[in-house]
């Protein structure tokens, strides 16, 4: 099926291409979350006319992740929790946690799908995870997992300088 992006889709191209993609991908990716439309020559046209303001609003929404991406670069967030002795976690931290805490951070909502987690966190210590605020640009940052603030100091990459603290209450 070929459809015409109507916003920039990360590993597949940029506002107004068109791309030739399968049924499934179009119907239960891009459609649904407004990345796409199907190619015909009506939409064609509309999409030529309007490629320009798609462009302008898609730069603006760049510009504004890029300034989220420079105010968290190099943060650590800190989670206080309960865990055994071998540093196992009575719980985890999940994606939804760290985004609850960076958009504390940032002073706006950060999606909790933005955050790239292979799966949640179980053990104590010093975790780099990915945050994708565009589908060009992403960053990483700090979470440190720790029992007491003192362990989290000491997993802190400049010990205290620079150090937003989050803490989490294990229940």
């Amino acid at each position: 099926m070929e459809v015409i992006l109507i916003k920039p889709v990360r590993q597949l191209g940029r506002i107004g291409e068109i791309h030739e993609v399968r049924n499934g991908f179009a119907w239960h990716y891009l459609f649904p979350r407004k990345l796409a439309v199907r190619a015909t020559e009506d939409n064609k046209q509309l999409i030529e006319r309007q490629k320009h303001k798609l462009e302008e609003k898609e730069e603006k929404i760049k510009i504004s992740a890029a300034e989220t991406g420079d105010n968290i670069r190099d943060k650590e967030i800190i989670f206080i929790k309960q865990s055994a002795d071998d540093g196992r976690l009575f719980g985890s931290v999940s994606s939804k946690e760290i985004a609850e805490s960076l958009s504390k951070i940032v002073g706006h909502q950060i999606s909790y799908a933005s955050i790239i987690l292979d799966k949640p966190i179980k053990t104590t210590g010093l975790f780099t995870v990915e945050v994708r605020l565009h589908a060009e640009l992403s960053t990483d940052i700090a979470v440190i997992v720790a029992r007491t603030e003192l362990e989290a100091h000491s997993y802190s990459r400049d010990n205290k300088q620079n150090v937003e603290e989050v803490e989490i209450l294990a229940q």
